[in-house]
């Protein structure tokens, strides 16, 4: 295939576009679409051969669904739609054959997805928000805060104390408007190492994303200072939390805004907040001691991250190192990970003992190495020496090596 390669995403080029053969399936289609904000008009009638001929006088979307079901040839039918594509674009296949040397052939074209009808609307909704999220990132737009998601590997390792130093650090040392979210609304113990009472009202905010304006999120904001203000709560454990897609996005949205850093310490049962929160930070944090289970679940957490994430920043954080009964020595713990950590912090059982009596960050105000580490790292959130961003081939740039 002898194309040009046609250019980058432009700020015209249409988000999204569907080509779907069942009705049924057009409406899951379509109910996922309108969870990330793509009107339904963009969900259209007919397979990949409809798509082709509709692009082949229209601008190819950033991501792309097209049905294969009834395809003679699927592999050719994909060829004949990455003419009528651009490089920027990601595909996404549906179909009715559930055969692995399928998938495995579409994924060796570069395609982004193939989902087995009838559809899952979780896992269709996932696949396209993966989509989307490997599109070429643009730039941050003035005035909105950079954002930071922590998570620990396990429990006990010690990420709500670093969420609560790094929030401190940005606030007090480096005097950023910054916003600390605790999202575990019912186990959450952000607000109880700054002695602070949970604010009323994040649940409600998380649930009904409508309502969501800076007159709500000001009545569920904690106030720790004038540059740290607290977003927690600690809901009844009998209750079931259901918060939809828009949720955190739209939250995101409006304190943004109004601050300059978003510092989100991330619960670890994985359900869909986290795991949005983790998409969508700009830096994305597992805390880990260096036990066997550590081990583990960090390397179970970072690839989800690579999978939530693929462009996005990930970073790894060995915390109360020294402090673990049966540690795993640290290059064989970042070898079964597959990564090496960005900041290492020894155990310091007095400071701890400390930080929990006097109900302070953990590493607030102090110049041993660690707090100088620590405030290094968090420099990362506040933009300093961010690394660029590495480039992934898409699916037309992958075809046209082949």
């Amino acid at each position: 295939m002898n194309l040009p390669l046609i250019g980058e995403r432009t700020a015209l080029t249409p988000a999204f576009l569907a080509g779907v053969a069942d009705a049924t399936s057009r409406d899951v289609v379509r109910r996922a679409a309108a969870e990330l904000g793509w009107p339904a008009s963009a969900v259209r009638d007919g397979g990949a051969a409809a798509l082709r001929e509709l692009l082949r006088d229209a601008p190819a979307p950033a991501v792309l669904l097209a049905d294969v079901s009834g395809a003679a040839d699927v592999t050719a039918e994909m060829e004949a739609l990455a003419e009528v594509c651009e490089p920027h674009t990601r595909v996404i296949v549906i179909g009715e054959t559930n055969d692995i040397g399928l998938y495995r052939n579409l994924m060796r074209m570069g395609v982004s997805d193939y989902l087995v009808k009838p559809l899952d609307s979780v896992a269709l909704h996932e696949a396209l928000r993966r989509a989307e999220q490997t599109l070429s990132p643009e730039p941050a737009p003035a005035g909105v805060a950079r954002t930071l998601a922590i998570v620990g590997s396990r429990g006990g390792v010690g990420a709500t104390s670093l969420a609560v130093s790094i929030a401190w650090e940005l606030s007090h040392e480096r005097g950023l408007r910054t916003v600390l979210a605790d999202l575990d609304l019912q186990f959450g113990a952000a607000t109880l190492q700054l002695d602070l009472e949970p604010g009323r009202g994040l649940r409600e905010i998380l649930t009904s994303p409508d309502r969501i304006d800076a007159l709500l999120i000001g009545s569920a904001t904690a106030i720790h200072s004038d540059r740290l203000r607290v977003l927690a709560a600690e809901e009844p454990l009998d209750d079931d939390l259901d918060i939809g897609p828009a949720a955190l996005p739209t939250l995101l949205g409006v304190i943004s805004a109004d601050c300059e850093a978003v510092v989100m310490d991330v619960p670890r049962r994985m359900d869909r907040l986290s795991r949005e929160a983790l998409a969508r930070a700009d830096l994305a944090v597992v805390v880990t001691d260096l036990s066997l289970a550590g081990m583990r679940d960090a390397q179970r957490l970072t690839a989800l991250l690579r999978s939530l994430r693929p462009q996005g920043e990930i970073a790894l954080v060995a915390n109360r190192v020294g402090g673990t009964a049966g540690e795993l020595p640290q290059a064989e713990f970042e070898k079964a990970v597959g990564a090496t950590f960005d900041l290492v912090l020894p155990f310091d059982e007095k400071a701890a003992l400390a930080a929990a009596e006097q109900a302070r960050p953990l590493f607030a105000g102090r110049a041993s190495p660690a707090a100088v580490a620590l405030g290094g790292f968090a420099g990362r959130l506040a933009g300093e020496a961010a690394p660029a961003p590495i480039e992934r081939g898409s699916w037309l740039k992958k075809m046209l090596r082949r």
